[in-house]
């Protein structure tokens, strides 16, 4: 059974297994800190624009405030309130990037830094016609949590 987890803030990642069903609704999750690190992975891994939930959400996996991911970003703190504020917007192709390769640099993912590299060169290249995924899927593996890529499984 798949599950729609939205505690992360996000309204389209899936869980294929490591949860518990809790009496009274709501679900458990097995290694919460392991499993927002593979949703941060496939966040900054999507053939999409990054949006204002994702940027909320890349910013609490970090750790900063709206302020420090301005200054790293080189705009302003109301700026990244605004992107976040229009949680389904995209925002700006340059701050998609830096956001993305800022991400997979702090974590210490130079591979990870890489592929994402490569996914925006080939984003620049498919400009307006990237079909837009609905949703992301993960699983818990003896490894910790990955993404799914069975899609097609999702009901």
């Amino acid at each position: 059974m798949t599950v729609h987890y939205t505690a992360c803030g996000l309204k389209y990642v899936y869980l294929r297994n490591g949860y518990i069903l809790r009496r009274g609704g709501g679900i458990g999750v097995r290694h919460p800190d392991s499993l927002h690190e593979a949703i941060a992975v496939g966040i900054i891994t999507r053939s999409r624009p990054l949006r204002g939930q994702e940027v909320r959400f890349l910013r609490a996996a970090l750790d900063l405030s709206q302020a420090r991911l301005a200054r790293a970003l080189q705009t302003t703190r109301v700026t990244v309130a605004r992107w976040e504020g229009a949680s389904g917007e995209p925002i700006p192709g340059i701050a998609d990037t830096a956001l993305r390769l800022f991400y997979a640099a702090k974590r210490n993912k130079y591979k990870l830094a890489r592929q994402v590299c490569r996914l925006l060169g080939e984003l620049g290249a498919r400009a307006g016609s990237v079909a837009l995924e609905d949703r992301l899927v993960l699983r818990e593996t003896p490894h910790g949590w990955e993404l799914d890529s069975e899609l097609d499984r999702v009901a």
